[in-house]
């Protein structure tokens, strides 16, 4: 009876631990993938950042994805240039991939990078929705006229990006309307020195309401890739 609990802790320890172990993998822009179980970022002083796997150095601006022990992640060089040095995390998995810019520096090694304190200050949140690919496409910004495309073929998903639409469409009607009221009373003050009045009060609150619309339209977006991922 002992000797089979034994065997039993030992099977789950060793399920545990194989459930951890990751491949790593560099994905090049010209299509061609490499698999390891090591992979390193480094950005020496005055040379090209690149990327080690199991000691075959790939130089940054040719690697378009790469996985480690801590994620997938994108190279966003396509989108800045090659000299940008900006990465995003994969925070969620589906048709559509949700990523957030990270400083890679936090997750170029073995182990994370973490606040002095020890928190997650340098980690990824996954609460931003920056950057998506549709399947194993390419990474785009997370922008309504990207997902307007690529989320086409599901109604339920262009029911929310049409209420994104609406929501910014709303922030910018009530800007212009709180400008326009605190233009008008400033011009009505031309021929007197401009004072603070009621209507510029309101010019202030219709303007600034378009503030509590933001977190409107972010959901919209969520609910759109989440509607997507169904």
């Amino acid at each position: 009876m002992f000797r089979f609990i034994l065997f039993v802790l030992l099977g789950i320890t060793l399920q545990a631990n194989a459930q951890k172990t990751t491949t790593h993998s560099v994905k090049l822009f010209s299509g061609d993938m490499f698999e390891g179980t090591r992979l390193i970022y480094s950005s020496p002083i005055l040379k090209k950042p690149i990327f080690e796997l199991d000691g075959t150095p790939y130089e940054s601006n040719t690697v378009a994805f790469f996985q480690n022990n801590h994620g997938y992640f994108a190279n966003l060089t396509a989108l800045y240039g090659e000299k940008s040095e900006r990465y995003a995390l994969r925070t969620r998995q589906g048709k559509i991939n949700i990523f957030e810019e990270v400083d890679l520096t936090a997750y170029a090694g073995d182990e994370l990078e973490t606040g002095e304190d020890g928190d997650n200050e340098n980690l990824a949140s996954g609460k931003i929705f920056g950057y998506y690919t549709k399947g194993d496409g390419a990474i785009k910004k997370a922008k309504y006229s990207n997902l307007k495309l690529d989320l086409a073929d599901n109604e339920e998903a262009m029911k929310e990006l049409r209420a994104y639409r609406n929501f910014k469409w709303l922030q910018a009607g009530l800007v212009a309307a709180g400008a326009g009221i605190l233009a008008y009373d400033i011009y009505r003050q031309k021929d007197q020195p401009v004072s603070f009045s009621v209507m510029m009060a309101v010019g202030i609150c219709v303007g600034g309401s378009s503030y509590f619309v933001e977190s409107k339209k972010d959901d919209a977006l969520w609910l759109a890739a989440d509607a997507y991922n169904r």
